[in-house]
């Protein structure tokens, strides 16, 4: 509730500052016969809308209302067609975001050396980014552990090219341009997200079925609702939480059955 009050003072002080400066551009033009330069007004709206917001909005509401008119009048000199440009590439980076709620976000170094610690140490043979973005996070590795096989899924056009250039000259490295639910993941020791909270339950549940003993699933940041990770690891300003496959429970034999009945 406090956001959204936060941002209808904001844009209403907007609002304000740019009539205040239009009138004033008017009386200006009055009184000397001249207009002042468009992006002059844009220029003394901003600092109208930062000086009224002061007080009323939180300090990094200042930049923004300074800024908010001289953008606003950019964009009128700009033509339509770099917006199309910019919406039509907007679109081919962040396709993800559109399709299933799955925005791009980008590994750090912290979560490479934890994941080639954890390679390591559990002798993961195989391990699947799911949204592998530009590829940066299983290039890395591939170039580290050139023994173990990397695969990363992307359906962004873009970032799939990307992910491609980078692991052209990785033979333990692929990225396949699917859709990660249609395929099997039973190939996998190990499955590597950083998405958002939105599909973790489905993810840990299509583990279960589908890994062998011993798979694991990792989460960067986001963790799977009502599921207890096994082990919280550091990574750098996130936690890579680890879940592994959970013992399936063994069928009754027929002759338990006969007994109990």
């Amino acid at each position: 509730m406090r956001r959204h009050l936060s941002l209808l003072i904001g844009f209403a002080v907007l609002a304000l500052a740019i009539l205040a400066s239009l009138l004033l551009a008017r009386a200006w033009a009055d009184w000397q016969g001249a207009r002042p330069a468009p992006w002059l007004i844009a220029g003394v709206a901003g600092v109208l809308a930062m000086t009224m917001g002061w007080r009323l909005l939180p300090s990094w509401w200042r930049g923004v209302l300074l800024l908010a008119p001289l953008v606003m009048w950019g964009g009128l000199q700009i033509h339509p067609g770099w917006f199309l440009a910019a919406a039509v590439v907007l679109l081919l980076v962040q396709f993800n975001a559109i399709r299933h709620r799955v925005p791009l976000y980008r590994s750090g170094t912290a979560v490479i050396d934890a994941l080639e610690r954890e390679i390591r140490e559990r002798d993961i043979h195989h391990l699947a980014d799911m949204g592998c973005g530009d590829g940066h996070l299983i290039a890395a590795l591939a170039r580290r552990l050139p023994e173990v096989h990397f695969t990363g899924y992307e359906t962004a056009p873009v970032l799939y090219l990307a992910a491609r250039w980078r692991c052209r000259r990785q033979a333990n490295c692929r990225v396949e341009f699917r859709d990660f639910w249609r395929d099997t993941w039973s190939d996998f020791d190990a499955v590597f997200t950083f998405l958002s909270p939105e599909p973790m339950l489905r993810i840990w549940r299509k583990c279960q079925r589908e890994f062998a003993e011993g798979g694991a699933l990792y989460s960067l940041a986001f963790e799977v609702p009502g599921i207890e990770a096994e082990a919280l690891i550091g990574a750098g300003r996130f936690d890579l939480h680890r879940y592994p496959r959970l013992p399936r429970q063994a069928p009754v034999p027929a002759s338990a059955e006969s007994v109990t009945s």
